[in-house]
């Protein structure tokens, strides 16, 4: 059995897929409904995928009688210890009470080298995130924050954010599309099956671009197989003639 990747190199290698080929990827043996956070959107992000192994912080709806109970700076104790590369995934129990993250603990973020921040919460200060650069993701903008609401209670702790498990150190995939919470094996998966995926792709979208017929083309039907292995070969797409006698016109 093959050595799992360091996560530093998984989340390289993960950063090249996009979700929804990630989705395309799993769904052939596994329900990907459990992994998709839910209502949770770019704010603001890269071109580009962005992946990384989630810190996570949990939110608590704040009560005046227990506010002395916990930390009231805990979130401030994640963002002083995230490393690079890292993403961080606040659980704000489907977007309760205020803002989790503007732009000076999203500054203080990037120079710690996080790639991403994830809340199922809202996040202000739009003007001033833009100028960090750090791919947000969230479940709406909220002038207001947090405190009074929500209370930081726990890091580095079993979370959900968007309805989705999050656990420390599952791999966080996000772009334009949606925001995936993959465990490493699975985000191993991805990786390993998304270059032929891809391949597949590439070539359904070329006939479809040359006027074939999506029955012809994609998915790629088993009549197209011998020409589609041809296709990885040699790098020449079939003929529209010899797609036709694949499929017996």
């Amino acid at each position: 059995m093959a050595e799992p990747l360091p996560l530093k190199s998984l989340a390289s290698l993960l950063a090249q897929i996009p979700t929804c080929t990630a989705i395309d990827v799993l769904m052939k043996e596994h329900p990907v409904e459990s992994f998709i956070l839910q209502g949770v959107s770019g704010i603001q992000f890269a071109e580009k995928p962005i992946a990384g192994p989630a810190r996570t912080l949990r939110y608590l709806p704040a009560r005046a009688d227990l506010a002395q109970s916990v930390a009231p700076l805990l979130n401030f104790k994640l963002l002083d210890s995230v490393q690079p590369g890292e993403v961080l995934v606040f659980d704000t129990a489907r977007g309760l009470g205020g803002s989790v993250l503007g732009d000076m603990l999203a500054l203080r973020a990037v120079r710690r080298g996080a790639a991403a921040v994830v809340t199922d919460g809202a996040v202000r200060d739009l003007a001033g995130l833009a100028t960090t650069g750090l791919p947000v993701f969230a479940s709406r903008i909220f002038p207001m924050p947090f405190r009074g609401s929500l209370v930081p209670h726990e890091i580095d702790a079993p979370v959900q954010c968007g309805g989705a498990l999050v656990m420390p150190g599952d791999m966080i995939l996000a772009d334009r599309d949606c925001v995936l919470a993959l465990p490493p094996a699975l985000a191993a998966l991805v990786v390993e099956r998304a270059g032929s995926y891809l391949h597949e792709e590439t070539f359904s979208r070329e006939l479809l671009d040359r006027g074939e017929a999506l029955s012809c083309a994609y998915p790629i039907p088993d009549s197209l197989r011998t020409l589609y292995t041809r296709y990885l070969d040699h790098g020449e797409l079939p003929t529209a003639e010899q797609v036709a006698g694949a499929h017996g016109r």
